[in-house]
Formats: structure tokens, C-alpha cells, sequence
């Protein structure tokens, strides 16, 4: 008997150790798990990034979008939303290598191969961006966004009849031209924005949008015009003061220059000795004159009249917020430019 109730009380012990064991580690796990980064976590910074990205505080969305990708290092959408904020942030360098890395991770992404060429073409790096774009068509060939902005790449590059087809190929004739003739504004080539235009009312009449950008261009260049008719009336009034009191000098310049040269009768020794005091005397009085009336010393030393430069004026600026649902297709601007620029000769054009 005591043996056999010693053998149910050692079981009842390790029985019971055995749980308290149990238990222990079960806690211990349960920490573990509380320590490490769970889905619904991760999901929560995504959604605070978001949420901070649409009401544009770009530097709250990238805090949430970088502790996210803290904990999900492979993450192709984290680096292509990172690539957007740090766009709209200004800075380049980190949007680049944020969209680079999304690339690589999910390199036939299309969405995010579009939004890289448009970051890049925002600024100004067209050849880059026309190469992106290409890429991302591979992946979709029938990506209207992507030919679009394919299309306005190329153009900037002064490539119009290549734009022209590629716009050709989504939309009409007349609004492919009025996107051609909207590159042409952002160049400063306002002439051949107004042939395009006209290019677009002659194949849609009816397109209000192409008519109003028109109007707002032929009246710019009327402004253009009136402004350098007055700078050139102006310069031409300086012009007739400037000679006018040049020529007030030029009769004493004249006699004394003539002077030397006239034929002399022949002088007797005393003739000539005299006719030589006479000579200094008359330099000397001029030298005096000189001195006494200082209005001819600005003639010598007027300056060349100085033409005032005109501004070189950057007229582009961003088409459409970056976004991930929307496309980004512009077809008319409606963008102000000022028109100091924009109405050039085709030899500055060419200069430039």
C-alpha cells in the first residue's frame, strides 16, 4: 500500500510539473509573438501612410511608408509609394533610389514603371523617362496613360511628328494636335503652338478647349508684339539724342583737322617764327576751352546704350498629382504662360 500510494503521488507531482511547464512556455511564446511585427501592424502603418499621402503631408506618409518598409524590406509597394512621397518632397535622390528598388523587386510592374517615367519627366530628364516608359509598354502594350506620357516625352524632346502618331494612336487628330501645340507652349514656341491649334480647330471646330487656349495665345502675342514695338520706339528716340550732341563736337573736330592740311603761301624766317607763336597760342586757348566747357567730355566717354535682356522664362510646370488609381492623360493646358518667351524668330529658335 505505501508503495503503490508513493507511485501515485510521484505521478500526481510530475503530472503537475508538467503543466506549470507548459504554462511557463506558453507565456513565453506568447511574449515572443508580441514582440515581433504582426500583418495587422504592418497593415496599420500602411493605412496611417495613406492616409497622411491624401492629405498631402508628405513627411508624416514617408515616416509611416519607411517603418513599414523597415519590417517588409521586400516590399515592391512600399518603395513605389516611397518613390511618389519623396517626388512630391523634392527630393530626387531618394526617389530615384526608392523607385529603383521597387524595380528591381517587381521589375514588370507597369503602374509603378509608369509613375518612375513620369517622376523623371517632371523633372525634365526626358530621355530617362522616354526610356522607362518604353520599358513599362512592353509590360502593356495598351497602357493609355503610359502612351500618353510616352507621347509628351518624346515631343519635349522636339521629336513633334513622332509625338503627333503616339497621341494619334489614343485620341483624335484634333486633340493630338492640341497636345502637340501644348508642348510647344511649354518650349516657348509659341508660333508653332498657334499653327497646331489652328491644326486642331480645322479638324474639330467644336473643340472649346483647343479654341480657348488660342484666344489666350493670340493674345499674349498681341501683348508680345505691343511691348517690343514700344522697346524699339524707345531705342530709336535714344538713338536721334545720342548723335545730336555728337555733332555739336564735330565742327571744332573738323577745323582743327582740316588746319594741317591746307596748302601754306612760303614764309619768310620772322613769318614763320611768329605763324608758330600764333600755333601755340591757339593750342593753348583750345586746351583752356577744353577746360572750361566739360560738355564735350561726356561725348568721349558716353557709354553704349545697354539693351535691357529679356527673362528667360521656364514656363513648365507639373501636369497632374501623382496617383495611383488616376491616370495622368493631359490633353489641353490651360496653364498662364508669360508670353516673353514664347514668340521667338526661327534663328533664336535655332540658336537655342
Amino acid at each position: 500500500m505505501n508503495n503503490k500510494g508513493l507511485s501515485c503521488s510521484t505521478v500526481i507531482l510530475l503530472i503537475t510539473i508538467t503543466f506549470q511547464g507548459c504554462s511557463h512556455l506558453s507565456n513565453q511564446v506568447a511574449k515572443v509573438k508580441s514582440a515581433l511585427p504582426t500583418q495587422k501592424n504592418s497593415d496599420n502603418l500602411i493605412l496611417a501612410a495613406r492616409t497622411f499621402e491624401s492629405k498631402n503631408e508628405w513627411l508624416a506618409a514617408r515616416e509611416q511608408y519607411e517603418k513599414y518598409l523597415s519590417k517588409n524590406p521586400k516590399s515592391a509597394k512600399a518603395c513605389h509609394r516611397l518613390g511618389i512621397v519623396c517626388t512630391r518632397l523634392g527630393d530626387p535622390i531618394a526617389a530615384t533610389r526608392y523607385f529603383t528598388q521597387a524595380r528591381q523587386i517587381d521589375p514588370q510592374n507597369s503602374v509603378l514603371l509608369n509613375d518612375f517615367g513620369y517622376a523623371l519627366y517632371q523633372r525634365g530628364q526626358y530621355k530617362a523617362a522616354e526610356k522607362i516608359f518604353t520599358e513599362a509598354l512592353q509590360n502593356d502594350a495598351n497602357n493609355n496613360r503610359i502612351i500618353n506620357n510616352l507621347a509628351l516625352s518624346v515631343g519635349h524632346q522636339g521629336r513633334f511628328k513622332e509625338s503627333f502618331s503616339l497621341f494619334r494612336n489614343i485620341m483624335p487628330a484634333a486633340e493630338a494636335h492640341a497636345n502637340v501645340a501644348y508642348i510647344h507652349t511649354q518650349r516657348g514656341e509659341g508660333e508653332l503652338a498657334l499653327k497646331e491649334y489652328d491644326l486642331a480647330l480645322t479638324a474639330d471646330p467644336d473643340l472649346r478647349t483647343a479654341g480657348l487656349a488660342a484666344a489666350e495665345l493670340a493674345e499674349m502675342k498681341t501683348l508680345f508684339l505691343a511691348k517690343r514695338d514700344q522697346k524699339i520706339t524707345q531705342q530709336v528716340a535714344t538713338n536721334k539724342v545720342t548723335p545730336k550732341i555728337q555733332l555739336d563736337k564735330q565742327p571744332t573736330q573738323l577745323v582743327t583737322s582740316k588746319r594741317p592740311v591746307q596748302k601754306k603761301p612760303t614764309l619768310s624766317i620772322s613769318q614763320s617764327t611768329q605763324a608758330g607763336k600764333q600755333k601755340l597760342i591757339s593750342q593753348t586757348s583750345m586746351k583752356r576751352q577744353a577746360k572750361v566747357e566739360p560738355s564735350f567730355k561726356p561725348v568721349s566717354k558716353s557709354e553704349p546704350v545697354v539693351e535691357e535682356q529679356e527673362l528667360e522664362i521656364n514656363s513648365f510646370r507639373t501636369l497632374d498629382e501623382l496617383s495611383e488609381e488616376e491616370s495622368v492623360i493631359i490633353r489641353i493646358s490651360d496653364e498662364k504662360t508669360q508670353e516673353e518667351n514664347l514668340f521667338r524668330t526661327p534663328q533664336e529658335l535655332q540658336n537655342n
